[in-house]
């Protein structure tokens, strides 16, 4: 375990003798307090301490070996700012504008950050423009809009690539991994695993042990199981169609009571994958609730994403509301649940006809499954 040491001097500088550590000096004009944050031993942020920026403030901070701290703004209109400090850091500068500067981690840090302001400022400009064409009849603007766009998007990628291509033992390449162009990671992982890897194995020479290491470990983890996730379902998906027999599956009800759906008792019956929170679902469900109630019918939920405050009671909610009649099973895993992999779920609603055991058809609507 790496031991730290640390010190804040909240003091305009005067002429004592130089500290030891690394020295941060601040040339924003905006007054505020921020919360000085790192990462522990197991990954989880821990707060070192408050900043309180009043003009021409100092701060120092040592380690000995290098870590990643941030600067979380608590109070005032300040940026975040992220730092590589070290045995080796003497002296880094936060601009009037918020950028970060001192040695090439830093560099680094500083042009990320001028990099994600200009591609906020370049998409609101597009938004701008084609805000323009509400009622205009010719779309040939729009897709030289588009297609600037989309270059500029590669450019923006194409940089962080090159960094962690030519640096990949830089500490500061792992905030990369937080960048978005729109709603898209930057970085891809199924594209990009390879390069992400070598980073790590890089890094783990580098710094081994090290904290802010170990949570990109985790964070390679958490995606080489996604991966393997995502191809499982892909695989269940090409092989549950018309033909095959349907999967045995152990689910709950609502009330907990455990169910298996074995494969022969599955005589002739309808199967619908939904979830509450699925609004095109409900409402093709509800309707076929009005034609008759369909005993005949098992609703496999895949409710219990994270955003999902009380996935059993919104699931429950749900039922009662629709008064949808059959069977209603579910794991409430959301987004790992055993009915996505075991029947490749990759859209909802999907609908299964099984007649013996047998899946007879697969579809999206149930007006084609019929």
């Amino acid at each position: 375990m790496h031991k730290f040491s640390f010190l804040l001097l909240l003091a305009i500088l005067s002429c004592t003798p130089e500290p030891k550590g690394t020295q941060f000096l601040f040339a924003l004009e905006t007054t505020g307090t921020y919360s000085v944050q790192m990462r522990d031993e197991v990954g989880e942020f821990i707060v070192l301490d408050t900043l309180e920026l009043q003009g021409n403030d100092a701060f120092m901070v040592q380690f000995d070996t290098a870590r990643i701290i941030s600067f979380l703004p608590l109070k005032g209109e300040l940026p975040v700012i992220h730092a590589v400090v070290g045995p080796n850091s003497k002296q880094l500068t936060i601009s009037k504008d918020g950028f970060i500067s001192g040695d090439a981690e830093n560099n680094w840090l500083g042009a990320q950050r001028k990099m994600q302001l200009d591609l906020i400022d370049y998409t609101d400009s597009m938004d701008a423009i084609k805000s323009t064409y509400v009622d205009s009849n010719t779309f040939v603007g729009l897709e030289a809009l588009n297609n600037a766009y989309y270059a500029y998007a590669d450019g923006y990628r194409q940089r962080i690539l090159d960094s962690l291509q030519q640096h990949p033992e830089r500490l500061s390449n792992l905030l990369t991994i937080y960048h978005r162009i729109g709603q898209q990671p930057a970085l891809d992982y199924a594209v990009d695993r390879e390069l992400l890897q070598g980073m790590y194995q890089k890094l783990q020479n580098a710094y081994p042990g090290s904290p802010d290491v170990t949570t990109y470990a985790m964070w390679l983890g958490k995606y080489e199981e996604m991966l393997a996730f995502t191809a499982e379902v892909e695989a269940a998906e090409a092989k549950f169609q018309p033909g095959h027999p349907f999967p045995e599956l152990k689910l709950e009800t609502p009330e907990g009571q455990s169910v298996h759906i074995k494969r022969m008792s599955l005589e002739d019956h309808t199967i619908a994958v939904w979830a509450s929170w699925c609004s095109g679902c409900r409402n093709e469900l509800r309707m076929t609730a009005d034609q008759g109630r369909r005993e005949e019918w098992i609703y496999l939920s895949i409710d219990g994403l994270p955003q999902q405050r009380s996935p059993l009671a919104e699931w429950y909610g749900a039922l009662q509301e629709d008064k949808l009649g059959g069977t209603h099973l579910s794991d409430l895993m959301g987004s790992r649940s055993r009915i996505i992999s075991g029947l490749g779920i990759t859209e909802l609603p999907v609908y299964f006809k099984v007649k013996d055991g047998v899946i007879t058809a697969r579809s999206s609507s149930i007006e084609t499954l019929n």
